[in-house]
């Protein structure tokens, strides 16, 4: 990871899309705890390129991890990831409205307790 700020925006951009946040969400909340992308593509409707340019997207960012059975791939959630950016949206979010009294750039606050470095 990059840093605090980048990473949030990295994870929105990538999640922005539709059609990633419905691979995400059928992985999350399926019955099943991997996918081929075979079931992607027949429970959301799209061509099976479609869903692997998706899946490279998601890759990139580390929030899907692959593991080979025999012939098949198998697409999973990267739970250790997902935690972490919890943790980083969770701590961007806890103090919302406070306000800062520093003068100088945010990395620079000897006080600096948010996650913008």
């Amino acid at each position: 990871m990059k840093n605090s700020l980048e990473d949030l925006s990295d994870l929105f951009k990538t999640l922005g899309d539709p059609t990633r946040l419905r691979l995400i969400s059928l992985l999350m909340f399926n019955n099943e705890d991997r996918l081929r992308v075979i079931d992607f593509a027949e429970k959301i409707g799209i061509s099976q390129p479609a869903i692997t340019q998706h899946i490279k997207i998601l890759k990139e960012l580390n929030l899907i991890k692959s593991e080979r059975d025999q012939n098949k791939k198998y697409y999973y959630i990267n739970t250790e990831v997902f935690e972490s950016y919890r943790k980083i949206l969770s701590k961007s979010l806890e103090k919302p409205f406070m306000r800062c009294t520093f003068k100088g750039k945010c990395c620079d606050c000897p006080n600096n307790q948010h996650t913008y470095k």
